[in-house]
């Protein structure tokens, strides 16, 4: 009877997440197709992070580590996604740099 009740409860929790994910997806287009002029800025830091991605994923090799049982795709991809990491953090960096020194100027 208790397991019963729990996997009730577990299955509604799923339903009532994806009900919310779909909401959520749902009005953010809306909101969008609504509001275009604000959310090409949006849109237009999407494309540069896809980007920034499909470059890193193009640098990184797909040598395949038989320690750590993936092939070669999922290599290439964990190599991009690092990749990826490295080069936002070294923008967040420079974007940090920058800022500091132009506010020396003022």
């Amino acid at each position: 009877m208790n397991e019963t009740i729990i996997n009730i409860g577990i299955f509604v929790t799923y339903a009532l997440v994806a009900v919310a994910v779909i909401a959520v997806v749902f009005f953010g287009v809306f909101q969008m197709i609504q509001n275009f002029g604000k959310a090409k800025t949006a849109l237009i830091g999407v494309v540069v992070l896809v980007a920034i991605f499909f470059v890193a994923y193009a640098l990184s090799t797909n040598e395949v580590y038989p320690d750590f049982n993936v092939g070669p795709t999922a290599s290439q991809m964990v190599g991009g996604g690092i990749t990826t990491t490295f080069i936002l953090v070294g923008l967040a960096l420079l974007a940090t740099v920058y800022s500091e020194v132009s506010k020396l100027f003022k």
